[in-house]
């Protein structure tokens, strides 16, 4: 699948069960939540619902099967958080993940008038980090303690070292690219 196969919308609560299945695939996939639940139905159609946030949905407009994620939420008035990205295993290294993180930035910025955008990422995922400063974001100087109490069943599973770094970028008028709407 090319990128330039894609629809870009707003999810609805009908597209809460294969939007589990996509973000839990995905990261499944990450070696950091090995087999773990990473969300579930109820957190997407809450994050649907939710005021001043927007969960993306983006599609395969041949198939109409969802291929991406990414949510954004309305921080605070100059600032939106980024959340969740995920791409499908089998369409990954296409470009697809920056068109969504783009999505995102150009929707916080027409929507709430943010001009800054802010994240997460678990300190251990340098490649991930290194993606992301590749796309202007820089990390802040703050971490935020990872939530292992949140998932009793990762206690003495995962490392007991792990954090987010929290990462920034201030938004420009950056384009939008072509099928991002």
């Amino acid at each position: 699948m090319t990128t330039g196969s894609l629809d870009f919308r707003l999810a609805t609560v009908e597209d809460a069960v294969p939007l589990e299945r996509l973000i839990n695939t995905a990261f499944r996939d990450d070696k950091t939540t090995q087999v773990f639940l990473v969300t579930e139905v109820s957190t997407i159609i809450a994050k649907i619902n939710q005021r001043d946030s927007a969960v993306l949905a983006v599609t395969n407009s041949s198939t109409g099967s969802i291929v991406a994620h990414g949510s954004v939420r309305k921080l605070d008035d100059n600032r939106a958080w980024f959340g969740m990205l995920a791409v499908d295993v089998s369409c990954q290294k296409q470009g697809i993940g920056s068109k969504v993180l783009l999505w995102a930035e150009q929707y916080a910025r027409r929507q709430w008038g943010s001009s800054r955008m802010e994240f997460n990422v678990v300190n251990t995922r340098a490649e991930l980090i290194a993606w992301y400063k590749q796309r202007g974001y820089q990390p802040t100087g703050e971490t935020t303690p990872f939530p292992y109490g949140h998932h009793g069943d990762w206690q003495g599973v995962l490392r007991d070292d792990l954090c987010f770094v929290n990462l920034g970028k201030d938004l420009g008028e950056t384009p939008v690219p072509t099928g991002v709407e």
